[in-house]
């Protein structure tokens, strides 16, 4: 059986950096399947790719525990996109997006699921059908907007009925800003737990992460030193390890920081893969639990 669904789009991603130019798979159910994987569980999910995805990305997914051989929509492009890393600020932009994930879709969806939007490709008449026991939402690709020359900008998004049917919630600062129209992350986070918002969590790179729950916020340490490779999914990553332990029934603070220190040695590598032991992200997260800060 698996663990939980993903839903979002797989994509192919065009990597730049000042030194080299590469192609890559992604999306946020790429990197749920590797943080599954890792945990010892398996996902499933609910997606749509184009048949230009070619077998070498079929086989990679295949290895991470994701069979996307259903998931292929005839003379469709796979959602591509462009990330270049040459400025300080990550500079997005889209080559291609696959067909819309509908209502029709959903309808084998787990009791357990995990939303996940990267370019609008799921509509509001599809996400307004979906219920969960444990719901959990990344916006991402609500707050962005593809403008004619395929550039992304971002923008203000809000949707209190989704919110409300929302258990957990994972966004970067730069979002929780655009969904709640507060700059003091703190109160933005507030906004979510007084729509009854379980978990709210606001994630800063390599600053860490506030959660916030009923009971207050804490802060979330990021692992230290890490020799970047690809920052890539760091954020899928932790989410998606976040809801993988805290589904097994794991404390929320204690899923952060096994979330941070997954998303730490995935960074280390390119593209979707770990090489750390289970072993070594358990140490690197009870490092973080120690360091935990009420704020």
């Amino acid at each position: 059986m698996t663990d939980y669904t993903v839903i979002g789009h797989i994509a192919i991603d065009r990597v730049i950096t000042s030194t080299e130019e590469r192609v890559q798979i992604g999306g946020p159910p790429t990197y749920a399947s590797l943080a599954a994987s890792v945990m010892g569980g398996e996902i499933e999910a609910i997606t749509k790719v184009g048949s230009d995805i070619g077998g070498e990305h079929i086989s990679q997914l295949e290895r991470i525990g994701l069979d996307v051989d259903g998931d292929i929509i005839k003379n469709a492009t796979t959602t591509k996109f462009v990330l270049d890393y040459r400025a300080p600020d990550r500079r997005m932009s889209v080559e291609g997006v696959c067909a819309d994930i509908l209502p029709s879709d959903i309808i084998e969806a787990s009791e357990a699921i995990l939303l996940t939007p990267i370019v609008g490709e799921i509509p509001q008449k599809t996400y307004s059908c979906i219920y969960a026991e444990v719901f959990a939402l990344d916006p991402q690709g609500f707050v962005r907007e593809v403008q004619p020359d395929g550039t992304i900008v971002h923008r203000a998004w809000y949707d209190e009925d989704l919110l409300r049917r929302t258990h957990i919630f994972k966004s970067s600062e730069r979002e929780l800003q655009l969904i709640t129209q507060e700059v003091d992350c703190l109160k933005g986070l507030r906004k979510l737990i007084d729509l009854k918002v379980e978990l709210a969590i606001a994630t800063k790179g390599d600053k860490g992460a506030t959660l916030m729950t009923e009971n207050g916020a804490f802060y979330i340490p990021s692992v230290e030193d890490v020799a970047v490779r690809d920052p890539t999914g760091a954020g899928d990553t932790f989410i998606g390890c976040f809801y993988q332990k805290y589904l097994e029934g794991e404390d929320p603070i204690w899923c952060a920081c096994m979330g941070s220190a997954l998303a730490s040695g995935v960074v280390e590598t390119v593209g979707p893969s770990n090489e750390l032991p289970i072993k070594e992200v358990n140490e690197r997260a009870e490092f973080l639990y120690d360091r935990v800060k009420r704020v």
